[in-house]
């Protein structure tokens, strides 16, 4: 090839190169809205239309007046009206015992038993469904079967409390003021649990079977491996689980609801089955209390998960530097 011909042929194939390359860099616009519109429509509909008509509800009165809505502009009044009410206090303090002792127990045991099933203990497989099952299981149905287990006369702990000759311990587990707390958290306890023990094992799967041999090879324990190695390396792991399973206890409603329905005398009462009987169990007519209820609790659960994120991963960070 000459180089008069050379040189024509460069800017052609300079120019080919800049389309091809425009054309790799391309953003695909049309398929990223044909996937992120309908996500955001339901998005809008389902949780920001609904979050600011309930902040919007929190500061009216809402009241019907011969079939017609009559909304009434309070202020803040909704909400210093929070600090008189005592079924609200308790409801608030329920909750919170729930989101301290409920997530501790819970990634506790769930963190035992996803190591089981990581180091392949006999029967891990079928453990490993298990454990996962009742997860498939509805809430109201899980409410239902434990509200036959704790049945006072003929539930299946009485009855076998009774068939041991510990008659003294057979007590009314949901009738009584000190134990339907401990039995709501129990249950919801043995109905979430498998949620978190998937996501731990998850996170064990993550982690490299070359630095366990390696330990093992150096002489290390089997405590030591775990408190050394796995449970550092799972620390982000496991702070995820944590506020997933605070969250989901300062929110739980279903098996609270069919359990006990908060009682007796507001014994096992949650904010989210308060708020439900303001707003409609109650007939009181009115959403703006209701609202201010949620709006308050939100902010509430707001903050504790990032003081709950921040203590966890200060905690997780010193203890690497540590090591």
């Amino acid at each position: 090839m000459s180089t008069n011909q050379a040189s024509a042929v460069r800017p052609l194939a300079r120019a080919s190169a800049s389309r091809i390359g425009t054309r790799r860099q391309r953003t695909p616009w049309g398929a990223i809205a044909l996937f992120l519109i309908p996500l955001l429509f339901f998005y809008v509909l389902f949780v920001v239309y609904p979050l600011i008509a309930t902040i919007w509800n929190s500061f009216h009165t809402i009241s019907y007046n011969m079939g017609q809505q009559v909304t009434t502009f309070v202020g803040l009044d909704n909400y210093a009206a929070l600090f008189t009410d005592r079924i609200f206090h308790t409801s608030m303090i329920n909750t919170i015992i729930w989101g301290v002792v409920g997530p501790i127990i819970e990634v506790v045991f769930a963190t035992s038993l996803a190591l089981l099933v990581y180091f392949k203990v006999p029967f891990y497989r079928f453990f490993r469904t298990a454990w996962f099952t009742p997860m498939l299981v509805s809430g109201v149905i899980v409410g239902l079967v434990f509200r036959w287990i704790f049945n006072n006369e003929w539930g299946l702990v009485n009855t076998a409390l009774r068939g041991i000759g510990l008659d003294a311990l057979a007590v009314n587990w949901l009738g009584r003021r000190d134990t339907p707390l401990w039995v709501v958290i129990f249950v919801h306890f043995w109905a979430t649990f498998g949620f978190s023990f998937v996501l731990i094992l998850a996170g064990l799967s993550s982690i490299s079977n070359d630095l366990i041999e390696a330990a093992r090879v150096d002489g290390a324990k089997l405590r030591q491996i775990i408190t050394s190695i796995i449970l550092p390396l799972l620390s982000p792991t496991l702070i995820t689980v944590t506020i997933l399973s605070f969250t989901g206890k300062m929110k739980a409603f279903n098996v609270v609801w069919v359990l006990t329905e908060g009682g007796p005398l507001h014994a096992s009462e949650t904010v989210a089955t308060y708020v439900q009987k303001r707003a409609f169990a109650w007939r009181t007519l009115d959403l703006g209390y209701p609202s201010a209820i949620a709006v308050f609790w939100f902010g509430v659960v707001l903050v504790g998960v990032i003081l709950l994120r921040y203590f966890l991963n200060r905690g997780s960070y010193q203890r690497e530097g540590g090591a």
